[in-house]
């Protein structure tokens, strides 16, 4: 495998990074001023950073109407899971909230095993696995 198969790593990496930062900034935002103006306020943000990258980037939008359409819903349950996710944030430890709620790809896999036929891998399967067991040893109480 050559370097250029690896060029993804950086991505990956630096997405964890902000990511990470951004669930550190977002509990203590959201212990703050309360999950419905986290929420508001996040969007804010979010919807000032779309349109920088919109217009640094100028994608192309002419697409047929199925594909602009499931684009608009994956948005829209993008944000549905958000003010979701700060209302836990809200009223419990982020280093917990921050596991249970990094487990999505699991329902992920399941609907792509049920779905698209995509069936996971043994190893894929030991990984979920022990990742739901990392998540009830992390959640529960010493």
């Amino acid at each position: 495998m050559n370097s250029s198969n690896f060029g993804w790593v950086f991505f990956a990496l630096l997405s964890l990074i902000v990511w990470g930062v951004w669930g550190f900034t977002a509990r203590v935002a959201a212990a703050s001023i309360g999950w419905r103006e986290m929420t508001v306020l996040a969007s804010i943000g979010s919807v000032s950073s779309m349109l920088a990258f919109a217009l640094l980037t100028r994608p192309n939008l002419s697409y047929p109407l199925g594909a602009f359409m499931l684009a608009f819903v994956v948005g829209v349950l993008g944000f549905l899971g958000t003010p979701i996710f700060y209302a836990a944030l809200e009223r419990h430890p982020s280093a917990i909230v921050i596991v249970v709620t990094s487990l999505y790809p699991v329902v992920t896999i399941i609907l792509s095993t049920l779905f698209l036929g995509e069936v996971p891998s043994p190893r894929q399967v030991i990984g979920i696995v022990l990742a739901i067991a990392a998540l009830v040893l992390i959640s529960s109480e010493a």
